[in-house]
């Protein structure tokens, strides 16, 4: 059996780990599975968390 696999690779910080499924369910966030976008309440104030962008990556990596 062969396949070919094409990914992007980014360069990932401790907070991919940090935001997994136990600060999911503990926030009670909403992860829109479309946009990729994460919403949370605090203080009765929306927050949506939008992914950066691969260069907004690499740009944050340098600094």
């Amino acid at each position: 059996y062969n396949d070919r696999v094409l990914c992007d690779v980014v360069p990932m910080e401790a907070s991919h780990i940090l935001l997994g499924r136990p600060w999911q369910y503990n926030t009670k966030a909403i992860h829109d599975g479309f946009t990729n976008k994460i919403s949370i309440k605090q203080n009765d104030q929306k927050i949506v968390l939008k992914p950066s962008s691969p260069r907004e990556v690499c740009e944050n990596q340098i600094k």
